[in-house]
Order: C-alpha cells, then sequence, then structure tokens
C-alpha cells in the first residue's frame, strides 16, 4: 500500500469523486549506447571532484560544491565548502571539466550506434549555444534556456560524441553534465492515454513467483509512432526499456493533485496504426530466464540473506538499487544446496523458507520482504528490581506493589505489599527513576520495542497503571535510521493512537515529562493493526463481494530434508567428448543430483589435461590445456552424491479435509519446518476466497491487507493477492483475495 494524505483517503470515499490524472513515460533509450557510453577519453579534463559514471546511471546530484566561476556560487546556504582532495568529495557532481567551457568527450566503445536523440542535464548553468559532433559531422544547437535539454535529432553510426560549449547562460563556466541520457522520454498525460491497465500478482506464502502486466494505448493521430518511418520513436524502442506511470488525484476539487508513486515495468511489445499505439510491459522476471547451479550443501551454514544475494549477483543483478533484502534475513541460516533451476524460482525458495514474500516495489525492485508479525522484545534503560519490562506485550494480568509515587498507591485492594524475599508477583514496567517536582527527570526512561522483522503498523495502545505521564514521545526506527517521531501530552491512562508507523523494526517510548513525584508505570503495550483500510459498499465497492469458501484443510505437511555424505565408494558422475581449443579451453559439466568430491581426467590422449577450476553441488568448471589446435577429447568426472532423507511435520487442523504437502528443499531443521508450518497456516485456514469488483484505488498493490465490509457479519481480514487496475478517465477495478486468519502468532501482512 502506497502512502497517501488523510484528505486524499478522505476523498477517494466520497459517493462523487473528483478528477484522476495520468502520467506516462515511455524512454526510447539506445540500451547498448548507455550501457557502453563513458568518458575514460585522454582529451577529457575534469576537475578533481568530478563523478564521471553517475550521469550515466542517473544518481542524483543533490549538494552542489561553490567554485570559482561567473554567476554559479550562491550564498543562500545550498552550498558546500569544496573539499582540498578527491579523497575526501562526499557529494556526487556529475561531469564538471577543468576549463572554463571546456569540452566532453563520450566514447561508445568503438561500437557504431544509431542513437534516437539526447538527453542531457546540464544543470543550473547551461550552455545557450553549443555543438554536439559525431562521427558523421557537427550538429548545431542555438538559444536553448533549459537545464535539461532534448534532442529528437538522430545519431546515426556513432562511436563518440564531443559536446562543446559556445555560450554559457552564467557566462564565463565550467561545461557540467549532470544526468546524460542516450534517447528521450516521451510524456503521455490524459490527453493522450485511451486506456491503461495493470495487473498485479503475488502470492502471500511464495507459493509462485510474482507478476506484473501493463497496458498502455495511446493516441497516434500524429503519427509519432509508425512503422513506416525509420525515424519514427518506433523504430529505436526496445525491449526492456523502462516503462513508469503514475496517477494523480484532486484531492479538493481545486486542482491540488496528489500524486502517486509511479509503477515502473519493462517494455515488452509495441504495435501501431494510424489511430492509436499500443505498448505492453511486464515485470523484471519476465527478463530474468537464466539457471542457478551453484547451489553448495554448507555444513556451517549460510544465511539466506547472503544465499539470496549470491542468486542475485549470478543473475547480473549486482545493484544494491535494483533488489531489496529483508534484512532479518541474515539471522536465518540454511545448510541445504539450492537446486538447479531458474533464478527466480531459487528466489522463490529463499523467500518462502524465510516466511517472506517475494514481490516488486513501484520501481520494479525485486523485494523479499517478511511477511508475517514478528516476535517482538521489550527492553528498557530503566526499572525497578520488581519491574518486568518484558510483560507489557503480553496480556495477563499485571499485579501493582504499593510504593511511594504520589497518587499511585490506592486502598482499594489492587496494592500488594513488597515481599522481602524477592520473589516478586507478575508486574508491568516501573522505571526506577522519579520525576521531580516539576515532572522532570534526571534520565528521561525509555521503553525500547526490539521487532524480529521489520512491519508497517496503524495504530498504538498503552495502558498506564493509576498515573499517566504528562508527555512522552514515539520514535520509530528501520535499520537505525529514524522513521517517524510523534509528541504525545497528558495521555490518558489507557492511551490510543491512531497514527500509520511506516516500515520500522525497533520503536522507543522516552517519557520527557511524569507527573511531580511519580514513576512511570505501564500495564501493557500494543502496536497496533497492519492496516487500516476497510474496503466499504459505495465507497470502494461496485457491488456485493462474491466468495468462495475453499476445501478445508484437514493437516499440514511441511517436508525437512536432510542431506549427510555417501557411505558408497566413488563413482563415475559424467563421461562426455567434446571440441576444445587453446582459445576456447573451459567447459561447464552440470550434475541433475547433487555431487561432491570431484575430480577429472582426460581418457586416450596424454598430451590434453584438465583441471576443476571451479565447482558447486550442481556443476563443475573444467579448465583444459596441452593442445595446439582444436582436438576432440573425452574426459570423465568422478565423484558422490549425496544421500539424502526426507521427513515430515504434520500438524493436524481439522478433521476432515485435504492434506496440504510442502515441499522446500531449504528446509532441513524442524524449527524451521514447525515456522514455515505455522505461517502457511495463516494462509491456507482462511478458507475463503473473493472476487471484488471496485471503483479502483491507485495506492493499492497486491499483496496489501484490507478489512471487508459484509453486511450483517463481522468485517474479515483479507489480503489481495491480485489486483488489477484500469484508467480511460476513471479508475476501476477488480481483486481477488484471501481471507486472513490469525494463527500463532503470524498473519499475512503487506
Amino acid at each position: 500500500m502506497q502512502q497517501s494524505s488523510n484528505n486524499y483517503k478522505k476523498s477517494m470515499k466520497q459517493m462523487l469523486r473528483n478528477r484522476g490524472y495520468i502520467r506516462v513515460y515511455i524512454g526510447v533509450v539506445n540500451a547498448l549506447a548507455q550501457k557502453s557510453a563513458n568518458v575514460d577519453d585522454e582529451r577529457n579534463h575534469f576537475a578533481y571532484f568530478a563523478d564521471t559514471l553517475g550521469p550515466f546511471r542517473s544518481e542524483p546530484v543533490e549538494n552542489i560544491y561553490a567554485t570559482g566561476e561567473q554567476d554559479f556560487s550562491k550564498v543562500d546556504g545550498n552550498f558546500y565548502f569544496l573539499p582540498r582532495s578527491a579523497d575526501v568529495v562526499s557529494f556526487r557532481q556529475g561531469l564538471v571539466t577543468e576549463e572554463l567551457a571546456g569540452s566532453i568527450y563520450v566514447d561508445f566503445s568503438q561500437e557504431e550506434l544509431d542513437i534516437k536523440g539526447l538527453t542531457i542535464d546540464f544543470g543550473e548553468c547551461y550552455p545557450v549555444d553549443f555543438t554536439i559532433e559525431n562521427d558523421q559531422g557537427v550538429h548545431n544547437y542555438t538559444g536553448n534556456r533549459s537545464a535539461v535539454w532534448s534532442t529528437e535529432e538522430v545519431f546515426y553510426k556513432t562511436t563518440c560524441i564531443k559536446i562543446t560549449p559556445l555560450r554559457m547562460s552564467n557566462g564565463q563556466g565550467r561545461l557540467r553534465i549532470y544526468r546524460f541520457m542516450c534517447g528521450i522520454a516521451n510524456s503521455f498525460t490524459n490527453g493522450e492515454v485511451l486506456k491503461y491497465s495493470f495487473k498485479d500478482y503475488v502470492s502471500p506464502v511464495t507459493e509462485t513467483i510474482p507478476s506484473q502486466d501493463m497496458s498502455i494505448t495511446v493516441d497516434n493521430h500524429k503519427l509519432y509512432y509508425s512503422a513506416d518511418n525509420p525515424e519514427s520513436a518506433l523504430a529505436f524502442l526496445e525491449p526492456g526499456q523502462e516503462v513508469k506511470t503514475a496517477f494523480g488525484y484532486d484531492v479538493d476539487g481545486s486542482g491540488n493533485i496528489e500524486w502517486i508513486a509511479e509503477n515502473t515495468a519493462y517494455l515488452k511489445s509495441w504495435t501501431a496504426d494510424d489511430r492509436q499505439a499500443k505498448f505492453t510491459a511486464t515485470d523484471r522476471f519476465d527478463y530474468l530466464t537464466g539457471t542457478y547451479y551453484k547451489g553448495k550443501y554448507r555444513p556451517e551454514g549460510i544465511s539466506l540473506y547472503d544465499l539470496a544475494l549470491d542468486v542475485l549477483q549470478d543473475a547480473g543483478i549486482n545493484d544494491e538499487k535494483e533488489y531489496f533484502i529483508d534484512p532479518y534475513l541474515k539471522n536465518v541460516q540454511v545448510f541445504n544446496p539450492v537446486p538447479a533451476v531458474k533464478h527466480t524460482e531459487a528466489l522463490q525458495m529463499i523467500a518462502n523458507a524465510g516466511r517472506c514474500v517475494l514481490t516488486f516495489d513501484r520501481k520494479c525492485r525485486i523485494h523479499i520482504q517478511g511477511s508475517f508479525i514478528p516476535d517482538m522484545q521489550a527492553e528498557t534503560n530503566d526499572q525497578t528490581v520488581f519491574s518486568h519490562v518484558e510483560n507489557i506485550l503480553n496480556d495477563n494480568k499485571k499485579y501493582a506493589y504499593a510504593m511511594e509515587s504520589r497518587n499511585f498507591s490506592i486502598v482499594d485492594g489492587s496494592m500488594n505489599f513488597m515481599t522481602r524475599t524477592g520473589d516478586f508477583l507478575q508486574t508491568g514496567y516501573v522505571s526506577e527513576s522519579v520525576a521531580d517536582e516539576t515532572g522532570s527527570f534526571i534520565k528521561n526512561p525509555v521503553i525500547a520495542i526490539k521487532l524480529e522483522a521489520a512491519m508497517t503498523a496503524f495504530g498504538l495502545g498503552v495502558n498506564f497503571r493509576n498515573v499517566a505521564p504528562e508527555e512522552f514521545e514515539i520514535h520509530t526506527y528501520y535499520q537505525n535510521t529514524p522513521v517517524t517521531s510523534i509528541t504525545i501530552k497528558d495521555p490518558d491512562l489507557t492511551f490510543a493512537s491512531y497514527e500509520e508507523f511506516a516500515l520500522f523494526d525497533r520503536m522507543e517510548l522516552e517519557f520527557t515529562k511524569g507527573k511531580p513525584c511519580s514513576r512511570i508505570v505501564v500495564d501493557s503495550l500494543k502496536i497496533g493493526d497492519i492496516t487500516d483500510y476497510i474496503l466499504q459498499y459505495g465507497a470502494d465497492l461496485l457491488e456485493s463481494p462474491v466468495g468462495t469458501r475453499q476445501n478445508k484443510i484437514k493437516a499440514i505437511e511441511v517436508m525437512k530434508k536432510t542431506f549427510r555424505d555417501s557411505t558408497d565408494s566413488e563413482k563415475e558422475l559424467r563421461t562426455e567428448e567434446i571440441l576444445i581449443s587453446p582459445s576456447s579451453n573451459t567447459y561447464m559439466v552440470y550434475f541433475t543430483n547433487p555431487s561432491y568430491g570431484f575430480s577429472a581426467k582426460v581418457q586416450e590422449n596424454a598430451q590434453v589435461t584438465c583441471q576443476i577450476e571451479e565447482s558447486g553441488n550442481f556443476y563443475v568448471s573444467l579448465k583444459f590445456e596441452g593442445m595446439n589446435k582444436e582436438t576432440a577429447v573425452k574426459f570423465t568426472i568422478n565423484g558422490f552424491e549425496y544421500k539424502t532423507e526426507e521427513t515430515y511435520l504434520r500438524t493436524e487442523h481439522n478433521p476432515q479435509g485435504d492434506i496440504k504437502v510442502w515441499k522446500n528443499p531449504l528446509i532441513s531443521t524442524w524449527q524451521q519446518a514447525s515456522d514455515l508450518e505455522e505461517w502457511l497456516a495463516s494462509y491456507y485456514l482462511g478458507d475463503v476466497e473473493y472476487s471484488l469488483k471496485m471503483r479502483g484505488d491507485p495506492r493499492i498493490d497486491a499483496n496489501d491487507i484490507f478489512y471487508l465490509e459484509l453486511k450483517e457479519r463481522e468485517n474479515p481480514m483479507i489480503c489481495g493477492y491480485q489486483n488489477e487496475l484500469h484508467f480511460d478517465g476513471a479508475w476501476d477495478a477488480s481483486m481477488k483475495a484471501r481471507k486472513v486468519v490469525l494463527y500463532g502468532s503470524t498473519m499475512d501482512k503487506s
């Protein structure tokens, strides 16, 4: 669920909605040119604080260093002092020439490329008149009045581009490039977009891989997209280019448009006629088709976090901006090898083993995110010897001792006398510190709630005993970075907040002012719901929900798979004859069964030898030596196959029904099997599927959690695992969802 203002939420519930807006960007970018573009040219002379990579990766330039140029540096607090050496440069500056009005050469590694258009962000001090020279000649541009300049001109058979400023907007200034794009970004809004649809699917228990499919139809009366025109934008489109879509909504009907986070997809196909052009786009996994062979049995274990990193890097995804792995997975160890499966399936196994959902965020980054209510621990920096801060997270009865805390002890029978033996009753939290006459503490008492994994929550409840503080602060953190900060004044004994707490893994309550001469006493604390979204008739639903009851689940069986060394003697794993040459002397061998202890030798050819360069349980990389020409070589690989044992953890749930058998080869301990079974039960025991027709809300994502309004029945919590949104000037949507059932301490969440 994407964040939005309270005004947006209220306005979208109105019977008559205000106007909605769409904004679509389809980049016509030469991906090969963008990837190969570099400025490693001896003719370039950059300032020592320049960044030679960022402009080609769209990395933002945020903080500018003040330099000695005409009308460049300002004393408005937005510029920074220049460091004295490149070693201490902290902020990206983009390309910056050493000389005033210097030229910049962009090289494309000797590739002759046809580039349809250029988009260059020159920054606030841009060239007014300049030239761009490529292999075919010089292109002159005059009268530029924009920091971000673009042209749709085609640069044919280009291996290098030289940009030379003739006149700068600030006079005597350096040439800067903050962003360099080999292409242009076409923008379409309400007037051009005829139809839009987006289908988003996520399995709440990662039973299948996620998918996203986008379709956009735009007006083509001006024939901007034409299959017959070799210089049309259609001729330069490439599969895999980014397509971005954002929706806006007029929250008050007066033109105050609130934009929801944009969706990114990757271009898949396109067609055009004289009336309209249609584009389809898909998710990252549609282009991730390789196989992961590097699975390895590790008796010492490996974290699911590191295992996911290895799979992503093997798939060629090395940039941290392209994925998110829940840091909680650093604490989950597995031992078994990932089988030889597609990278997408390997990520699916990892996510499932860690009770995570595998999905994409709005930037189409791969997400492996914890999908359960995490275990929580309460800690404090300040409590009495009879305080039990850990008890505030449970609903058990709390006792209280009479003590010297003003207005705390009462004679209604609820107070206990302090024991002398130290065998204390079950109390909640009681601070050691006592507020002075002004309510101040020498050291502010703090209660910290640490979460096993991060979550989003709506609301917080705190029950104080007899005396509430005058003021306290709520702080949340994610990976030690502050997220939310709220100050509460004069709370009731039963305090309730309905704030939305964005993704966090630690919450702190700091008591900044107590009642004079009193301690802080907390009986219980409850972090609220995981959603505040209620799907209501009229406001959200167009029709009555269609519910289908699924078969009951009698039992869930989770496989536990263990590996052990073979007791058999070494055996032949593979014999093969191949052609090998001095220029191509390596060969990969793949196995179906997990194996180890490899040895390799060449048969019937004494001059040629081979050695194992690298191996896993499912592959061996061989290197051959000793041949001076292409040679037919027969080789044999010997080794051992692991022995495996499969046993099952069975948990009964109903006297009758289906038996759900779950096989994840990474599960190797009873504890892992038990945790996974409990998580699966939260999904499968919600045995009602819903089909919903809705008005549509662009902030909804697949795997979001809702309360569903039902007539004359309690509103169930549901997880929308498939969301389909349409826009043709107004929104409409459909959703498939499943009832969520609390089971143990886990449940599905978004």
